[in-house]
């Protein structure tokens, strides 16, 4: 489990007080630092759908979240505990919605829009087949008969021991290289790399994820 209280911070404006607070780079979403503390960053928002997943950590998918409402995204979670989401869905206001199911998303509409699933099935892998459109899963283990975790463009893990697992599912041995992350790491694998990670939180995001 990723953990918060030491990492360094940063500060960006909160999503509802400016409509973008954050440069993302057109590969994706920023994740934090590598060791050279260049930028990591996961393919997102863009002209193909973007599939990603999340494991270990379900906070992890609500800082990714997060960072894209501040570039425009609206947002969707589907989950059995709208509780886990309440402080992304507070700080999302009108631009986002819960429910139990994913149907009739996403809207029709031209704003960029973004689902995030900790149900225990994962989504189909057709779901949002359109551009500017953007599933994140989160699950606590590999899925390892998904085929939307087949299908993924990239992930990241927090803890130990699920990148062997992964790189089974994906056809990427070079994932077991993140199965002993160190405290405070994630791990982020995408079609090209894998990573390990220092985030950098801004205070509002380091409070978010703390909250229980």
């Amino acid at each position: 489990m990723i953990t918060t209280d030491a990492l360094p911070a940063t500060r960006w404006r909160a999503p509802e007080d400016v409509r973008i607070v954050l440069d993302v780079p057109p590969a994706g979403v920023l994740v934090g630092a590598d060791a050279e503390m260049a930028p990591v960053v996961l393919p997102a928002i863009g002209p193909h759908p973007t599939r990603l997943g999340v494991l270990g950590d379900q906070r992890i998918a609500a800082l990714l979240a997060y960072r894209l409402l501040g570039v425009g995204c609206l947002l969707t979670v589907t989950t059995g505990e709208p509780s886990r989401w309440r402080r992304l869905l507070a700080a999302a206001g009108s631009r986002a919605v819960v429910g139990a199911a994913a149907s009739g998303w996403p809207p029709e509409t031209d704003e960029p829009h973004l689902l995030v699933s900790d149900l225990p099935e994962p989504p189909d892998p057709a779901l949002g087949d359109r551009p500017q459109c953007t599933v994140v899963h989160v699950a606590a283990t590999v899925p390892e008969s998904s085929e939307f975790w087949r299908s993924i463009d990239g992930a990241v893990i927090a803890g130990q021991g699920h990148g062997t697992r992964l790189g089974a599912l994906l056809g990427r041995p070079d994932a077991a290289a993140l199965d002993t992350l160190a405290p405070g790491q994630l791990g982020v694998l995408d079609r090209h790399r894998v990573v390990a990670v220092t985030p950098i939180l801004a205070d509002v995001e380091r409070d978010m994820l703390l909250a229980r």
